[in-house]
């Protein structure tokens, strides 16, 4: 089953401001780094959010049997805009 580029699905989506690690509020124009899982049902789902300084830029450790990634973009007015994908466990 091929599934939606991350990139291209997440582009314009509404994310919250603060960065899951730190607690910094992102402002329009910063870099941020997302995590994303997908689901069948529900498409891809930002699960975390980090500042520029906090981002991750790997996946770690995946979990079993998960299409996930993460990607950057910048922050701008509560969306991500301009995605690119930095990793991602399933390509």
């Amino acid at each position: 089953m091929t599934r939606p580029s991350p990139a291209a699905a997440l582009n314009g989506g509404e994310i919250g401001h603060i960065c899951d690690r730190c607690n910094k509020g992102a402002r329009t124009g910063d870099l941020v780094r997302a995590y994303a899982t997908h689901y069948d049902d529900g498409g891809w789902v930002i699960r975390r959010v980090w500042c520029d300084d906090c981002g991750s830029t790997t996946i770690g450790l995946p979990t079993d049997g998960a299409d996930e990634v993460v990607v950057e973009a910048v922050y701008w007015q509560s969306r991500l805009v301009g995605v690119t994908t930095v990793d991602r466990n399933k390509p």
